[in-house]
């Protein structure tokens, strides 16, 4: 009888232990800078066409309080808000989404900004202004962004890292949405990601540090590769003209210097 009592006291605890591994894994996933974005393939898109079960996520449900209204014209929904902070937005928050719909304020139009769900690492109006601050002995300074009437986006729409999902850990694009003619441009030239947003530009010019995009590695099961070398570029994307100017990158100078 002992001996039952202790078999079913495990049992008992080996459950408990479970459940909470459970969910504290669920909750992880989701709050880990956002959450993940499972990559489509055609063998799951095969198996979606077998298995009608809606798979986990978020509805649309423009009372949640997400939307916001832009220009006065442009309500702007993103589907799946996570937020938390940090950005180098104007409020200093990332605001991650699967998705971004604009409903335009004047004729009723809803447009679907990205075809299927991507990883939105971030969105906001490109004109704006705020105050950082380096250190407790300087005096703010005004970072200012002069780009009108336009979304700025940051998304990660390729598996860079071939791990099946799209996260922050994936190469991330900048995008500009005209909501006034529902474009969606991608700025960027090809072969290289966003790493950082410069201020205090020309009017109606994105200045950003990119990175070149490394050579695909073959994984090696028995030893972790090391991280490959990152070129850094400054980029200047006329936003009229649509048109960019990409620099040399200052390694390169310092190796031609060193071997001249």
């Amino acid at each position: 009888m002992m001996e039952k009592f202790r078999v079913g006291v495990f049992l008992f605890f080996l459950l408990i232990l479970a459940v909470l591994t459970f969910s504290l894994s669920k909750s992880w996933r989701l709050y880990d800078d956002g959450y993940e974005v499972t990559v489509e393939t055609p063998e799951s898109k095969e198996k979606d066409n077998k298995d009608n079960t809606p798979e986990p996520s978020d509805r649309l449900d423009l009372e949640d309080g997400n939307g916001k209204i832009y220009w006065k014209q442009y309500f702007i929904y993103p589907h799946g808000l996570v937020t938390e902070s940090g950005g180098f937005g104007p409020d200093g928050i990332l605001t991650h989404a699967r998705n971004l719909y604009s409903i335009s304020l004047k004729d009723g139009k809803v447009q679907k900004l990205f075809s299927h769900d991507v990883y939105i690492w971030d969105f906001f109006v490109g004109e704006f202004s705020k105050k950082s601050v380096a250190n407790t002995i300087d005096d703010p300074k005004e970072d200012v962004l002069q780009i009108e009437k336009k979304l700025l986006i940051f998304a990660v729409t390729e598996d860079s890292n071939l791990d099946g999902v799209l996260n922050y850990k994936d190469h991330k694009f900048v995008f500009l949405f005209d909501p006034e003619t529902n474009k969606l441009d991608s700025v960027l030239p090809q072969g290289y990601h966003f790493r950082k947003l410069l201020f205090n530009s020309l009017k109606n010019h994105l200045t950003l540090i990119l990175g070149k995009n490394p050579e695909p590695q073959l994984k090696n099961i028995r030893k972790k590769l090391p991280e490959p070398n990152i070129k850094l570029h400054v980029y200047d994307y006329d936003v009229v003209t649509t048109k960019g100017i990409l620099s040399g990158s200052l390694e390169s100078l310092t190796a031609s210097e060193q071997n001249p």
